[in-house]
């Protein structure tokens, strides 16, 4: 019998999707696609772009990423690009109309700047933060929560769509994590252990240090190469992952950027705060 998810964790991408996951996952009754980025319901052809990152293409293809799911599981998949086709949202309905869709929304000046800084880290950005406050850069657009949404409170039916906030997984994660098992109706009483943080953003004290031990290039290959001949693999890392961290320092948003996201988000915010009938007045706050 094949099977599909009953719940999709639709994004928002650095929101806190990945410790979800892994509260999520410890449930006895919950299965989680292990993985994280299926972008099955992207529509065509953007989907195609994502083939190199691990698209999945096909329906056939789809269901055996659950095949191995326990019989009476409850099924799962997170994948974070969803929330932002607003064409995903009748997809996903089409194929699935009773599954259930969280969402997880972080204030949206601080969800851009620690998606840029991500990219920074990683080399895929260089410019400065501040000359890249406009609305479609690829780091401000995502923050429009209301307008990514809105879809799906047209399309689902209000019990099917639950959305948190990352200010209550970060302060009361418990809590948070017991009503979502509610959602599911599975044990609430089941306790994840939530020790386990995701890695903290931040920028690098020096990008070439940075990308000299996070990037293949022919320095880190050959020290590689020589350390590998007395050193395990396992203490090889473990020297390079702290090398790195000790590289990263806490960046917080500036006050004057701050204020420039407000001004591009807040209609946004104002229009989501009636929609999942929260309030978001923090976000507005320099």
């Amino acid at each position: 019998m094949n099977r599909l998810p009953d719940f999709i964790i639709i994004g928002a991408g650095k929101c806190g999707t990945t410790s979800l996951y892994n509260y999520l996952n410890q449930h006895p009754q919950l299965s989680l696609c292990s993985q994280k980025e299926t972008y099955f319901f992207i529509p065509e052809p953007t989907r195609s772009k994502f083939i190199p990152w691990g698209a999945v293409t096909s329906l056939e293809e789809y269901k055996t990423l659950f095949k191995n799911a326990p019989k009476h599981s409850i099924i799962g998949e997170i994948s974070t690009t969803y929330y932002r086709h607003t064409e995903t949202a009748q997809l996903i309905y089409d194929a699935l109309p009773q599954v259930k869709i969280i969402a997880i929304l972080r204030d949206p000046a601080e969800r851009a700047f620690s998606d840029y800084q991500m990219h920074f880290r990683n080399g895929n950005e260089k410019q400065n933060f501040s000359k890249l406050i406009y609305p479609d850069n690829r780091f401000i657009k995502p923050g429009y929560y209301y307008s990514e949404l809105i879809p799906y409170f047209h399309i689902f039916a209000r019990d099917r769509l639950k959305i948190i906030l990352f200010d209550d997984l970060q302060q009361n994660p418990l809590i948070l994590i017991r009503d979502l098992f509610d959602f599911l109706e599975v044990d609430t009483q089941f306790i994840p252990d939530i020790s386990k943080k995701s890695r903290e953003g931040g920028l690098p004290k020096n990008q070439t240090l940075n990308l000299l031990l996070t990037k293949k290039n022919p320095l880190r290959t050959s020290v590689a190469s020589v350390l590998r001949l007395f050193m395990p693999f396992y203490f090889r890392q473990e020297i390079r992952s702290s090398l790195i961290k000790q590289n990263i320092q806490k960046t917080k948003l500036s006050t004057q950027d701050r204020s420039k996201l407000i001004e591009l988000y807040k209609t946004d915010i104002l229009h989501l705060e009636k929609l999942i009938d929260r309030d978001l007045s923090s976000w507005l706050k320099s």
